[in-house]
């Protein structure tokens, strides 16, 4: 499946079911591989904020988009919640920034 269709599927999904958390992360993901970021983020921030989403993986990314946008203090309080939703992501993270390339997610 193309990520146009993805994009497509996910939003239809959305349309139907505006609480299906699993559609709005499966669009951010998607949205952040095409550079959409700042569509990403709304999707991440829709998760955190209206769906109170407690999946560290969303915390990371929207983490890691907040990194790429500047908002050094954003990305710190996400990588802190993710990490207390998942203690084993210190691992994972404490390389992720350093070999990470600004502007991919």
């Amino acid at each position: 499946m193309t990520p146009f269709e993805i994009i497509a599927q996910t939003t239809q999904a959305i349309a139907a079911n505006p609480s299906d958390a699993e559609a709005y992360k499966q669009r951010a993901v998607t949205l952040c591989q095409m550079q959409q970021y700042e569509e990403a983020e709304k999707d991440l921030n829709t998760l955190i904020d209206a769906l109170h989403t407690e999946d560290a993986e969303i915390y990371q990314l929207r983490g890691t988009l907040r990194m790429q946008r500047g908002d050094k203090t954003g990305a710190l309080d996400d990588m802190r919640k993710a990490i207390d939703l998942n203690p084993d992501l210190l691992a994972h993270l404490s390389g992720e920034f350093k070999t990470k390339e600004k502007g991919h997610c």
